[in-house]
């Protein structure tokens, strides 16, 4: 795209009713997302007819303008033009339940996106250079190296209080203060502390470690948010500044710990569970279902799920089996279906368009050939849901696993390396190679190009 971000961002700004209409704008890997006060004031046809707009898309709440990797520059450029990205949550009471279900997981969970891939993809690069013995496992370097996957994983309660209290209108510091209890060392180690059993007031506390987790932090955040809400409703003003926080987290952390945070954990293991039985019960059929669904989810917005399933899967099991596998299937058959387009078209702007999300869909990110390319073709896109569908039984027939939070891409090949064995990296190549030369060859096959 151009490099133009100024014009691009001001033009968008224009087109969704100026400033005074946005009440608040994040991005994701691909999307600039809007919560608009009046998204009506919006002129969805002139933004989607922008050069460097692939396309519009109005859901859960949101009203998200699909740029492609070069979104982030496009959303410092909005940010300069008007004070959008404060703290308070933004009004959201014309929203459905699950419009506003969606918005909040897809806004706790898609600012820590950058942090997890940090560590996930610096513990699937020592993987392999242990293997490679380039770098042993018991090397000072290595160590250094492994605390960013370590501290990113460890710390996670932290900076998904950080995020849910900018959604569920918490106080941040307070919210993670909150994470800072949850990873005492104390809490899951009572023997430090001379006692056997931790009660509170006669009811026990139990020990549980919260490292890795994230449902109890945004269970407690939650109940913050309501708790500091009526506190400083009923506080003098006089006092307000000490009171509400202290009388919030007298009230907050007890509960926290007596019932949300092993609830929490709990829940966490049930979800784990569940994954473990699709996969027994369905077996590779259960990748394959999903992976032909993820191009309809991915459309609908209705893939906002998957992540935190699969953050607690991993730190539940160490390991994830069926949403990464799919998610690869599915972006790999993206970018054969917009090759394939490519290939058939006598438009050399569109073979260009093409040629360009089929590089980002093998990258990991496969919005620019969804919406670009093979959705408003249709054929296309049917064409990437049945071989998404294809590769992915055959990741669940190889059993291919994540072990860590990466890119279901060739990017993310490092991570499928697990056990001391590079056979899982051999499994999602071939993967990789049936989902894009299925959706290439189901591609050709059915869609005429018509200019």
């Amino acid at each position: 795209m151009s490099k133009d971000y100024p014009k691009l961002a001001k033009d968008i700004l224009d087109n969704v009713g100026g400033a005074e209409n946005v009440e608040f704008v994040m991005n994701c890997a691909t999307r600039l997302r809007f919560t608009l006060k009046d998204i009506n004031k919006a002129n969805t046809e002139v933004i989607k007819g922008m050069k460097d707009v692939i396309d519009v898309i109005i859901m859960n709440g949101q009203y998200q303008v699909c740029i492609g990797p070069d979104v982030i520059d496009v959303r410092k450029e909005v940010e300069k033009l008007g004070n959008f990205t404060k703290d308070e949550q933004p009004s959201n009471k014309d929203q459905k339940p699950m419009d506003k279900f969606f918005g909040v997981v897809s806004g706790i969970f898609t600012p820590i996106v950058p942090v997890l891939m940090a560590a996930g993809m610096v513990g699937a690069l020592l993987t392999v250079l242990d293997l490679t013995h380039i770098l042993p496992a018991n090397s000072s370097t290595y160590y250094v190296w492994n605390l960013i996957k370590e501290a990113g994983f460890y710390f996670l309660p932290f900076y998904v209080a950080y995020t849910a209290s900018q959604k569920l209108g918490a106080n941040p510091f307070l919210s993670m203060l909150l994470a800072g209890v949850l990873l005492h060392p104390q809490l899951s180690d009572f023997s430090s502390l001379g006692v056997e059993n931790l009660t509170f007031f006669g009811i026990g506390i139990k020990a549980v470690h919260y490292n890795n987790t994230i449902l109890p932090v945004i269970l407690s955040v939650w109940l913050l948010s309501y708790v500091e809400k009526f506190f400083t409703k009923i506080c003098p003003q006089i006092i307000r500044a000490f009171a509400v926080p202290m009388l919030s987290t007298l009230i907050v952390v007890p509960v926290m710990l007596i019932v949300i945070g092993p609830a929490g954990a709990i829940v966490a293991d049930y979800m784990a569970s569940f994954v473990l039985f699709l996969g027994d019960k369905l077996g590779f059929i259960a990748v394959g279902i999903i992976a032909a669904l993820t191009p309809i989810m991915i459309a609908t917005g209705t893939h906002s799920f998957a992540f935190p399933v699969i953050v607690t899967t991993l730190a539940t099991l160490g390991y994830e089996a069926l949403l990464v596998p799919a998610m690869l299937a599915e972006n790999l058959a993206m970018a054969g279906a917009a090759f394939a387009v490519g290939l058939k078209s006598k438009d050399a702007d569109v073979k260009a368009q093409a040629n360009a999300a089929t590089l980002s869909a093998c990258l990991g990110i496969s919005e620019p050939a969804m919406y670009g390319i093979t959705l408003p073709r249709k054929t296309p896109f049917v064409a990437a849901c049945i071989a998404s569908g294809i590769g992915g039984i055959i990741a669940g027939l190889f059993k291919v696993r994540f072990y860590a939070i990466a890119s279901a891409s060739f990017v993310g090949l490092p991570a499928t390396i697990g056990d001391g064995s590079i056979n899982g990296m051999i499994f999602a190549l071939v993967t990789i190679v049936v989902s894009f030369v299925s959706a290439v060859a189901i591609t050709f096959v059915t869609y005429k190009d018509n200019k």
